[in-house]
């Protein structure tokens, strides 16, 4: 009959239109996925010969990597995902360490702990022995440890709360106290040092080649270099009270790049901005003190710029929060083998 003609009519239009909506969602799930999870390469080789800024002929693009880990025990980082909490023991670190018996160039590191520096020791035997530099240090030797009094003071007060114990805090302090302790030591041949944290490499195969860190061809040797992790412009506004309460984190702490006067600089205006937060009540990571020298409110005191690296998602096939804070580290890798990974 005429309406059950017409029925079927609307029935196939119907499903045609469920057709093409599923055809489209699955085109833009597919889109996306491209777009979140395909690598992307970037131009690391590059013609030194256009370059006339004498502070990017880096002939000696040398690195020499200085480290720390101390053993404050398990304690746990509200991550950004779900707001969820995860927990860092030594047993984690411990496994991060493979990564450093692949790192073929002179490494200096602070540890605390006697069987994390066997286990330092061990991973890179096989290096020359002048490649690797291990320092006993104790916590009473770090001058940010003096200030852990302070720091449990604003941790208990309730109108202003952090996700890390005292002890994370004054650590994230404490490694420009080392890399203090590194630049002033006399047998450093290389004209760059480097901050790198324990973990940085952890995504690395065991199976992967030795590698080696070296200065990205652009780099201007006057400035301290950083992954970016968020535009500077989300600083424009904010006081260091707001960057701390937003938790906002302009350049990742886990890789610093630069020359020893530039590094020394830097570290003495970094100790007088953390006493000068720590005044005003404010407590967290070595991120958030940097983020609020260089807001408006204290930007005027810095003598010293930064240089800031990011990487599109995907770089070195790199996801999550990796492609962002492990940026700088993997284009310094990458200048080395001069290849695209």
């Amino acid at each position: 009959t005429q309406e059950t003609v017409y029925g079927l009519a609307q029935l196939c239009r119907s499903r045609s239109r469920s057709a093409a909506f599923i055809a489209l969602s699955l085109l833009i799930i597919y889109s996306g996925f491209q777009i979140m999870y395909m690598p992307v390469e970037l131009n690391i080789c590059q013609d030194l010969s256009r370059t006339k800024d004498i502070n990017f002929q880096n002939i000696d693009d040398n690195i020499t990597i200085v480290t720390m880990y101390l053993n404050i025990g398990t304690f746990t980082k509200t991550s950004l995902l779900f707001f969820s909490k995860e927990s860092y023991a030594t047993v984690l670190y411990r496994n991060w360490l493979f990564s450093w018996g692949k790192l073929n160039n002179r490494v200096i590191a602070f540890f605390d702990d006697d069987d994390f520096i066997e286990q330092f020791r061990l991973k890179r035997a096989h290096l020359p022995e002048s490649f690797t530099k291990i320092v006993k240090i104790s916590r009473d030797q770090l001058p940010a440890f003096q200030q852990k009094k302070r720091v449990e003071e604003i941790i208990q007060n309730p109108s202003f709360s952090i996700s890390y114990p005292p002890d994370y805090t004054c650590t994230m302090n404490a490694k420009y106290d080392a890399l203090q302790m590194a630049v002033n030591m006399e047998d450093i041949k290389t004209k760059y040092i480097a901050w790198m944290d324990i973990g940085l490499f952890r995504r690395l195969q065991k199976d992967d080649p030795l590698f080696t860190l070296k200065v990205p061809a652009d780099f201007n040797s006057s400035k301290l270099g950083f992954s970016e992790v968020t535009s500077r412009k989300w600083l424009s506004t904010l006081t260091p009270k707001e960057i701390y309460k937003q938790n906002i984190v302009w350049v990742a702490g886990g890789f610093v790049l630069g020359v020893k006067q530039v590094i020394s600089e830097f570290i003495v205006a970094y100790r007088n901005t953390v006493n000068e937060l720590l005044a005003q009540g404010l407590a967290d990571t070595d991120q958030q003190v940097i983020a609020s020298m260089y807001s408006p409110e204290m930007a005027w005191k810095q003598k010293i710029e930064i240089m800031t690296y990011s990487c599109p998602r995907g770089t070195f096939n790199l996801y999550g929060h990796a492609y962002l804070y492990f940026c700088l580290p993997y284009i310094c890798k990458a200048s080395a083998e001069c290849k695209i990974k």
